[in-house]
């Protein structure tokens, strides 16, 4: 019956589409990318353009392009996916408002900072309304929007967000939690760039405690976290106890990160700055 040849196509669509994330988190781009293409036309000529399978396909295959850096490309797949949706009726809010935060991150990738913020704004009111402003996924909205006011220079925007963010994750999984240390990092790295350094240096310690106790002493993660430290405790005059802290940053970089990764290159430079000034 049709209608069992249906549900078998889809049951492969979304059998296929793990598998490309499987590819995608070994660094096969170009074999995810490839995947997902197949999946996308099988998809759109089986159910047509304005499907959930089509939605499904063209979003995994935007997921796949940024991680290729192929921006271009995860653009129109994202964009396809948003084009899809409107035509399914009775379509979840929430699966836009993914998708709207998916574009946002993919402005913040390119550098449009300030065009990625209206993206991530709606993407956030839309989760908030379909789950409530107090729940985990619209704080993690918050936490990827307080990156693009910061980047765009809307600092106090920025803090208000990570603020509110902190606030639910605080409430939601207590004082010790991954993602609350992570959204204390990154409040840190904003007060850091606006020059309270004693604000960004507390902030940082507590991230991570938090990250060491959760992650290891040795996970890259805590090294981006010493690193970041290390500059407000530099920015306080502090500089032999700051070159240690970025010292000890390197060395977990070092083992983690490929040698011409940005955080490993600026960690080196940081650490040279230091030792020549001291």
């Amino acid at each position: 019956m049709a209608g069992d040849d249906d549900d078998s196509l889809l049951l492969w669509c979304q059998a296929q589409e793990r598998l490309a994330g499987l590819e995608r988190l070994a660094g096969d781009f170009d074999a995810a990318a490839a995947r997902l293409a197949v999946v996308l036309d099988r998809a759109a000529a089986a159910f047509g353009e304005a499907s959930m399978a089509v939605v499904s396909a063209a979003n995994a295959l935007g997921v796949a392009g940024k991680y290729a850096s192929d921006f271009d490309a995860a653009e129109a797949a994202y964009r396809r996916a948003v084009a899809a949706l409107d035509g399914v009726d009775g379509a979840d809010p929430l699966i836009r408002a993914g998708l709207l935060h998916n574009l946002g991150g993919l402005a913040h990738s390119r550098g449009d900072f300030t065009g990625g913020i209206p993206l991530a704004e709606r993407g956030a009111a839309l989760r908030a309304e379909g789950l409530g402003a107090d729940h985990p996924d619209v704080a993690r909205d918050l936490n990827a929007l307080g990156a693009l006011y910061h980047l765009a220079g809307r600092c106090a925007d920025a803090a208000q967000a990570y603020r509110r963010a902190l606030a639910v994750f605080e409430d939601r999984y207590g004082p010790d939690h991954f993602e609350v240390a992570m959204t204390c990092a990154n409040l840190a790295v904003l007060h850091g760039d606006q020059g309270h350094l004693r604000a960004a240096e507390a902030l940082g310690r507590r991230s991570l405690r938090i990250l060491e106790s959760v992650l290891g002493l040795a996970d890259a993660e805590v090294g981006l976290t010493l690193l970041n430290l290390g500059k407000a405790v530099a920015g306080q005059g502090r500089r032999a106890e700051a070159a240690a802290v970025t010292a000890r940053a390197v060395k977990i970089l070092t083992a983690r990160l490929p040698r011409d990764h940005p955080h490993l290159v600026a960690a080196h430079e940081a650490l040279q700055g230091l030792r020549r000034a001291s």
